[in-house]
């Protein structure tokens, strides 16, 4: 009994460590907002791509001398 209260309070220090919980919260809020980005991308892709045809096409008759 004496060495598993001995064994609980080395090991308690360690179990209530939260430096890998800090670690995964970061990760998970790094692929929440990767996800979220590459959704944004995806739906908001086929408009963006026209907005720089329009430009390179005003562009391209542009005379600058």
């Amino acid at each position: 009994m004496k060495a598993c209260i001995r064994w609980l309070v080395r090991t308690s220090p360690r179990v209530n460590r939260e430096d890998g919980q800090t670690l995964l919260e970061y990760a998970l809020i790094v692929g929440f907002i990767g996800m979220g980005t590459i959704a944004v991308l995806w739906l908001l892709g086929p408009a963006i791509g026209a907005a720089f045809d329009v430009v390179t096409d005003r562009l391209g008759n542009a005379t600058f001398f």
